[in-house]
């Protein structure tokens, strides 16, 4: 039986989570990249209250996702010299990929659990020297939402508070798969 996730490790994904979701927040304010957010979510993030805000950061999944697997050469890069948006962006990006880094050298069980890491992505992290971070935070795709092709399932998490259909969505988020045997429409039955 593989080992459960360290009350630490969650906790750091928490914070990590709660990074992302300010960031995401501030760009939706200001009509910014949402970095993958689908537009009626980046609306029901700008009307979430605190509260849920917190629910959605305690969520014991990353929301966001490192795309080392596909990194084009080329692409538009965030430049952290000019401050505002692109140096939150870099901070952002940079203090995800330290963290994915050390929980790939720590856990490959837990970083795969805990933030969706692939194996090829984990294999090269671990063999990734810090001073290579840096650069590779520069990339604006590096750091992306998380559940790219489920638009619906981050309207359900920005909306739904019954702990029932929260557990419900944390199966589907951590076993992608389900959403085949537990179809959506579920949810709707279950929303008020």
């Amino acid at each position: 039986m593989p080992p459960r996730p360290s009350l630490d490790l969650l906790d750091h994904v928490h914070e990590l989570n709660r990074l992302f979701l300010a960031f995401l927040r501030s760009a939706a304010r200001e009509r910014r990249d949402c970095l993958g957010l689908p537009q009626q979510a980046e609306r029901a993030l700008l009307k979430a209250s605190p509260e849920l805000l917190e629910m959605l950061a305690q969520f014991p999944h990353a929301l966001f996702r490192l795309t080392l697997d596909d990194q084009p050469a080329a692409g538009r890069l965030i430049d952290p010299l000019r401050g505002g948006t692109d140096g939150a962006h870099y901070s952002l990006s940079l203090m995800i990929l330290q963290s994915a880094r050390a929980l790939s050298r720590q856990s490959t069980y837990q970083a795969r659990l805990l933030m969706g890491l692939s194996s090829r992505a984990m294999q090269r992290l671990r063999g990734m020297p810090l001073s290579d971070l840096p650069a590779l935070a520069r990339k604006a795709d590096l750091v992306l939402c998380a559940f790219p092709e489920r638009d619906w399932l981050w309207m359900e998490l920005l909306r739904e508070t019954r702990p029932e259909v929260r557990q419900q969505l944390t199966l589907i988020a951590l076993q992608p798969w389900l959403e085949q045997e537990w179809p959506r429409r579920r949810f709707a039955q279950l929303s008020p």
